[in-house]
C-alpha cells in the first residue's frame, strides 16, 4: 500500500507543477481575451453595424470561445483533482458553457444570454487583474474601476435602450450613469427602468462603495509610507553623524581634546 501511494503522490506533485506553469503562462493572455470579449458581445446591441462587421464579430466571438475551451480542457486534463479544479474555476466553466446554450435559445433570449456572458467575462477580467497585480495597489483599483464602469454602462445600455420610457438610450448615456452611480453621486438625470438594468445598478453601487473604500485606504497607505520613509531618512542621517562623531573621538584618543571638525572655527585665545 505504501509503495503504491508514493508514486501517486509524486505524480500528483508533477501534475500540480505543470498546472501552475500553465496557469502562469496563460493568465494574462486569457485576461486580455476576456476583456476583448465584452465589446465583441455587446457591440451589435450598442451600435448600428453592417452585416459584414456583425459576421466578423461573431467569428471573433467563436474564436475567443475556442481558446477558452481549449485552455479549460488542457488544464482539467493536467489538474491533479479535476472536480476540484472545475469548482474553483467556475467562471472559466461558465465562459465555455454559456455559449453552448446558443442553439437552444429563442430569439428573444439572445440579447440576455450575450449580456450574461459579457458580465461573466467582466468578472473574469477583474479576477485576472487581481491575480496579475504587482506592487501597485492603486493601479489595480483604478483599472478595476474602469472595467466596472465601462462594463456596467454597456450592459445597462443594452437592457435599457429599447424600453419605451428609457432615458438611457446610447452608450454615452450608459457610461455617464455608470460613472455617477459608481461614485455615489447619483444626479438622477439618467436611471434604469428595466429589472435587468436595476440589477446592474445594485451591483454597481455595491462595487462602487467597495472600490472607493479600497482606493481611500490605498492612498492613506501611500501617504503613511511616504511619511515613514522621511522619518527613516532623518534617522539614518542622525545615525551617520553619530558614527562620524565617534570616529573623531577615537582619532583623538578619547582625551576630550578639540575635534578635527572642518566646519568648526579656530578656538579663540
Amino acid at each position: 500500500m505504501v509503495g503504491d501511494e508514493r508514486p501517486m503522490t509524486a505524480r500528483a506533485e508533477r501534475r500540480a507543477a505543470w498546472l501552475a506553469r500553465l496557469e502562469a503562462t496563460t493568465e494574462r493572455p486569457l485576461t486580455v481575451l476576456a476583456l476583448l470579449l465584452i465589446p465583441v458581445l455587446l457591440a451589435p446591441y450598442l451600435f448600428a453595424l453592417s452585416p459584414d462587421v456583425r459576421e466578423a464579430l461573431f467569428a471573433i466571438d467563436y474564436l475567443i470561445w475556442g481558446v477558452f475551451a481549449a485552455d479549460l480542457v488542457a488544464k482539467v486534463a493536467v489538474a491533479p483533482d479535476r472536480r476540484r479544479y472545475l469548482v474553483d474555476h467556475w467562471l472559466d466553466v461558465l465562459l465555455v458553457a454559456l455559449p453552448l446554450l446558443r442553439p437552444l435559445r429563442v430569439a428573444r433570449s439572445a440579447r440576455g444570454l450575450r449580456a450574461a456572458l459579457a458580465a461573466v467575462a467582466a468578472v473574469r477580467v477583474l479576477i485576472g487583474l487581481r491575480r496579475a497585480r504587482a506592487r501597485s495597489g492603486i493601479r489595480y483599483i483604478v483599472l478595476t474601476a474602469l472595467v466596472v464602469v465601462v462594463a456596467a454602462g454597456s450592459l445597462v445600455t443594452v437592457f435599457e435602450r429599447h424600453h419605451p420610457d428609457a432615458n438611457i438610450r446610447s452608450l454615452p448615456d450608459g457610461l455617464w450613469w455608470a460613472a455617477t452611480t459608481a461614485t455615489t453621486v447619483g444626479y438622477g438625470d439618467t436611471f434604469p427602468r428595466t429589472a435587468a438594468g436595476r440589477g446592474v445598478g445594485v451591483a454597481l453601487m455595491l462595487m462602487g462603495i467597495g472600490l472607493f473604500g479600497a482606493l481611500t485606504a490605498s492612498l492613506a497607505a501611500v501617504l503613511m509610507e511616504s511619511a515613514e520613509d522621511e522619518v527613516v531618512a532623518q534617522l539614518r542621517e542622525v545615525n551617520e553623524r553619530l558614527l562620524r562623531l565617534e570616529e573623531r573621538l577615537a582619532a583623538n584618543g578619547g582625551t576630550g581634546g578639540p575635534l578635527d571638525d572642518p566646519g568648526a572655527g579656530s578656538p579663540t585665545a
